[in-house]
């Protein structure tokens, strides 16, 4: 076959089965598949034998995490790589090396190659290959051609049988566990969490900031079984808060634990340009991978100074971006948030950051989402809600769905789940939850474990009776009319949905404030 042009390309990989439009599939036969790409890479020379690899799994987390690491490696001078998904405007953005996208010259003249060669070598594979399949293998020659010194590989979905865990890792990383994607993960956090700890490889160090027990449980099972040593946030290593007076993210300590890390290792004075309380946890993780990595090879240095501005420099859109246009302006913010975590870890942040305010929430969600959760959580914290649907992906829930499902939510108080962060105020001894609950920790030598043991995951709330839902369905002309209406007491918020975020987004720009 010939693909000669980027347009080319494009249309070859659209009409091939892409999961993140549909969500009628299983992992059934997957792991076959894996074997047979394993084998495909070894055809193509061994591309991801070439470079250091750090594979990152999580339901959450993953993409910051990723962007977080980059930043430091590059930051002291190491050629990187990072593959992430999904992208916002063009497939380019999935494939980075060292801060830059990859061309669409380039990505049309490697996939045309790379097809070709597929097609030669087993003609029946190639015409099986998925979207993501295809441009995971992109990657890892696109690395090995860029002569990469580490490439980060973000997992597309699970982890056991996703595409990227052909990688031969240095280090796994698995950021958190909650509740996504069920109905191909599974309905329990320990099926969940045992589908992510697949990337987990013999003798391959993990890193881990997940606290929930029974999640913790059964990634600790998988690393016990292929001898991976494990290294949790909170045992391992720790964060501190260390200026009480200031947003967590202004001001942190990391840390490793003497005898159960393998670097003995402390920094101070650390800062984020990142908003919310969650990416300092992302932030301990990108840290500790990094350690792991210059211990595995000289040719990586890790300069403190260097790490502080890796970490301050890290940008990521619509990762609780906020934006504004000037004084008179509302606040904009969008994020990517689409599962009940996500958007309570945004709600949050927003809330906090903003107490003053009015909010007017932009919210679309696509089919096999929690709907009902996140619209329960939504209506608890917000007034005003409206009800849309991207353009961008066949997959968006319809708004009238989304109105009969909040429109039915009970009024009784329910439970929902609150996450602990980890993060102790080092000036009074406190652990840090989301929602800035609190539980004094009497003893400086108590575990995080204990202390996680200790605490309720749940906490009982009640909904807003006073919420105000409205149906717009073109986003575009949602976010048109609430900006036109809105003051620079306003912070009009979208949320649910990278595809809706990602399209509001670019229509923000070139519409809004142009």
């Amino acid at each position: 076959m010939t693909l000669q042009t980027f347009d080319e390309v494009l249309k070859m990989l659209e009409s091939r089965v892409d999961w993140e439009t549909r969500q009628d599939f299983s992992f059934h036969g997957m792991e076959e598949r894996l074997e047979e790409l394993r084998q495909l890479l070894k055809y193509f020379g061994g591309p991801e034998t070439r470079y250091r690899t750090v594979h990152i799994a999580g339901t959450k987390g993953k993409g910051s995490t990723c962007a977080l690491l980059e930043s430091i490696l590059v930051e002291n001078h190491c050629r990187v790589g990072r593959f992430s998904s999904p992208h916002l405007y063009s497939v380019c953005e999935r494939i980075v090396v060292d801060g830059v996208p990859c061309s669409e010259q380039d990505f049309a003249e490697l996939m045309g190659s790379i097809c070709n060669r597929i097609n030669t070598w087993k003609p029946k594979l190639f015409e099986e290959l998925t979207y993501f399949e295809l441009i995971t293998l992109l990657a890892f020659e696109y690395f090995a051609r860029q002569q990469v010194e580490v490439a980060i590989f973000e997992v597309g979905m699970g982890g056991r049988c996703d595409a990227t865990n052909i990688c031969r890792p240095d280090v796994t990383v698995i950021t958190s566990i909650s509740f996504d994607h069920i109905a191909q993960l599974g309905p329990t956090l320990t099926e969940i969490a045992t589908e992510k700890a697949g990337i987990i490889k013999p003798g391959i160090p993990l890193i881990s900031a997940v606290r929930n027990s029974e999640a913790q449980q059964a990634i600790r099972t998988i690393a016990k079984k292929h001898c991976a040593p494990e290294f949790f946030l909170g045992e391992a290593f720790n964060i501190h808060r260390t200026n009480r007076h200031e947003n967590i993210q202004k001001s942190f300590r990391f840390r490793t634990v003497p005898n159960k890390f393998p670097v003995d290792f402390e920094l101070d004075d650390l800062s984020l340009n990142l908003s919310g309380m969650h990416q300092i946890r992302n932030a301990s993780l990108a840290i500790a991978a990094a350690l792991l990595l210059r211990a595995k090879t000289s040719r990586i240095g890790l300069d403190r100074a260097k790490i502080r501005n890796g970490l301050r420099n890290t940008f990521l859109p619509i990762r609780v971006e906020i934006i504004r246009t000037a004084n008179t302006s509302p606040i904009f913010v969008v994020d990517g948030a689409h599962n009940r975590s996500s958007l309570m870890a945004l709600i949050k942040t927003v809330r906090k950051k903003f107490p003053n305010k009015r909010f007017v929430i932009i919210f679309g969600i696509s089919l096999g989402k929690d709907a009902e959760g996140m619209l329960m959580d939504l209506t608890q914290h917000f007034e005003r809600i409206i009800l849309t649907q991207y353009s961008s992906n066949p997959r968006h829930f319809p708004p009238q769905g989304l109105k009969t499902i909040a429109s039915s939510l009970p009024n009784a108080s329910v439970e929902i789940q609150e996450e602990f962060f980890g993060v102790v105020d080092e000036s009074s001894g406190i652990l840090l939850r989301d929602d800035s609950v609190v539980m004094n920790q009497n003893q400086e030598s108590k575990s995080f474990g204990t202390i996680n043991q200790e605490i309720s995951s749940k906490v009982s709330v009640s909904r807003q009776n006073n919420f105000r839902l409205e149906i717009i369905d073109d986003c575009r002309e949602a976010l048109r009319k609430i900006w036109a209406e809105s003051t620079s007491d306003d912070v009009i918020c979208v949320t649910g949905s990278m595809f809706l975020a990602a399209e509001l987004r670019q229509f923000f720009f070139e519409q809004i404030v142009q």
